[in-house]
């Protein structure tokens, strides 16, 4: 209605609209006009909610009660539905608005309610944009960037984490040590690309073969070790026959000659009493040399 002082907010950057206490459009401002495409001619005098039922839902008309009955702010969030924007938006997504609503006193006296609609689509997506950066940075961070497992920081990190819940909670956990037989050789013969793409698949095949919640990590070089959450001693052995097995069926394929997969594992189990990660880690070290020791791509427990 225009004579009730509203037509500066034509000229906000914000969505404005009024109605009265009977849900009737007092005031549209020309930014919902653009959004919505609904033109104020076709809604003044008219129950705002013949055209817009959807922002009636419980969680608006609640706070439009209180507004009316005390003259309470209200701060409240929303998506404009599909059938309110005439074109999606280019990443697919809905419009997103932070909506308020406000009492503003009517001529004659009550309140009508004022509500200002803002787009933050694009500071939506910016934050999402950004939540996704941050998240790889930290993935990358954690990961080794030639095989695609724990690297050293993040699997030392974990199992530090691990062995201190078991041992509060006395719960069983094992490590495997290994490394591949002979990979010197492979980088002295073949060149270090060689010794890349076995380290590669070694990870892969070893990720296959292991449990979802165990986890894989690239300690440095050649040498790998395998964290086995609520895992016995016996049962951590069985894994690393498995393993072991898994690995040396398969090779890798270079300058037209095949590339065995032969790994040594060192396997060792928690001691509840006065064990941590570095005696744990230790013992597995050298269960690994002693299986190198014994004539390589075998296993032995400590």
């Amino acid at each position: 209605m225009s004579g009730e002082g509203f037509e500066v907010l034509d000229h906000v950057p914000l969505g404005v609209m009024v109605f009265d206490r009977e849900m009737r459009v007092r005031f549209w401002n020309a930014c919902l006009e653009e959004w919505t495409g609904l033109r104020r001619e076709e809604l003044l005098g008219r129950d705002v909610r013949d055209r817009l039922p959807q922002l009636w839902e419980p969680r608006y008309a609640g706070r439009l009660r209180d507004l009316f009955a005390h003259g309470a702010p209200a701060i409240f969030s929303s998506q404009l539905h599909p059938h309110l924007v005439p074109a999606p938006l280019r990443s697919g997504r809905l419009r997103v608005e932070h909506t308020t609503a406000v009492a503003v006193p009517a001529e004659g006296g009550g309140f009508h309610a004022l509500l200002t609609v803002q787009d933050v689509t694009g500071l939506t997506e910016a934050m999402a944009d950004l939540r996704e950066a941050r998240d790889e940075a930290r993935r990358r961070a954690s990961i080794d960037g030639l095989t695609g497992v724990a690297n050293r920081t993040h699997f030392l990190e974990m199992a530090g984490r691990a062995v201190a819940l078991a041992r509060r909670h006395s719960r069983e956990l094992s490590l495997m040590a290994l490394d591949v037989d002979r990979f010197k050789s492979i980088n002295d013969t073949h060149g270090h690309a060689a010794g890349d793409v076995t380290l590669v698949a070694l990870a892969r095949v070893a990720a296959a073969a292991l449990r979802e919640g165990d986890l894989i990590g690239r300690l440095g070089g050649d040498e790998f070790a395998v964290l086995l959450p609520e895992t016995s001693h016996e049962v951590a052995g069985q894994a690393a026959v498995r393993l072991r097995e898994a690995l040396s069926a398969e090779s890798v394929e270079w300058d037209g000659r095949r590339l065995s997969l032969e790994v040594s594992l060192g396997v060792a189990s928690l001691h509840p009493a006065g064990d941590d990660l570095d005696s744990l880690l230790g013992r597995a070290d050298e269960a690994l040399y002693e299986a190198k020791r014994q004539g390589r791509n075998c296993i032995v427990l400590r």
